[in-house]
């Protein structure tokens, strides 16, 4: 059987609830909602928020807090195929509760943890690296494009270093977004951005970071490749510093508040 769902993670705890319920052979699994077939080889699982939470709520229990985040880290890795191999890894994981962790040894277990590896990997480098640009109405707007989807994860951290600021982290390949405001903060699955110009100040203040940080440098211990180690080349679109050396800067837009 093959299963589509919409690619989140609900979508994803729906779909694997009814597999692991109703003992469905799934031979693959597509982040994408069709309509199915006639013979029933091929099914599109609907989101059930509400069968989603009690899904979570047993995978906390019977797998603890730590294995239940490994599990949505490697599903945010959105690795092709990773869904199938997270399948196999819940089976298994109902069999030996919150033992499957230390089971490294196993494949299944192995890729899963690798996978939630580099999700958390990038998380942490995402603290470090996201820009935030002042916009005319007083807000504060930062671009990312990561590998993984990992925006979702960055609200909290965000939500208590901005917390007297509104402010928009905004993943622009995906189209998801973290709005956040007096501490508080909320995942928006999809948003439009308008046009909406900078504070007047603002390209005052990112050429002296620009200059600031090009006084800083010794041209004698320049290392590209560490750099791009630690600041990979594609988040430089989006690096106040960096902007001149890889595609230029990019254009700008803002956004409304959602409603609240």
């Amino acid at each position: 059987m093959i299963l589509r769902y919409d690619g989140s993670p609900a979508g994803f705890l729906t779909l694997a609830g009814r597999a692991i319920k109703e003992k469905w052979r799934v031979a693959a699994v597509h982040r994408s909602e069709g309509e199915g077939d006639l013979f029933g080889a091929e099914r599109c699982i609907a989101t059930d928020a509400a069968f989603a939470a009690r899904v979570d709520a047993g995978l906390r229990s019977r797998l603890g807090a730590a294995n239940r985040r490994t599990l949505l880290l490697a599903l945010l890795a959105e690795e092709e195929g990773a869904e199938l191999a997270l399948l196999a890894w819940l089976r298994l994981g109902l069999r030996l509760g919150p033992d499957i962790g230390a089971r490294l040894a196993d494949p299944v277990v192995n890729r899963v943890h690798r996978l939630a590896r580099r999700t958390a990997h990038e998380q942490h480098r995402l603290m470090g690296l996201a820009r935030f640009e002042r916009l005319a109405g007083g807000a504060w707007l930062a671009r990312l494009r990561p590998r993984h989807n990992v925006v979702p994860l960055l609200g909290s951290h965000f939500a208590a270093r901005l917390a007297d600021q509104e402010w928009l982290l905004h993943d622009v390949e995906r189209g998801c977004a973290v709005w956040g405001r007096d501490g508080r903060w909320r995942f928006l699955p999809r948003i439009e951005l308008d046009e909406l110009a900078l504070h007047p100040e603002e390209a005052e203040i990112a050429g002296l970071w620009r200059r600031f940080y090009r006084s800083i440098g010794n041209d004698a211990r320049h290392n590209p490749r560490l750099r791009q180690q630690f600041m990979p080349r594609r988040y430089w679109s989006f690096l106040t510093e960096l902007q001149g050396e890889e595609g230029g800067r990019p254009e700008w837009r803002a956004f409304k508040p959602p409603a609240e």
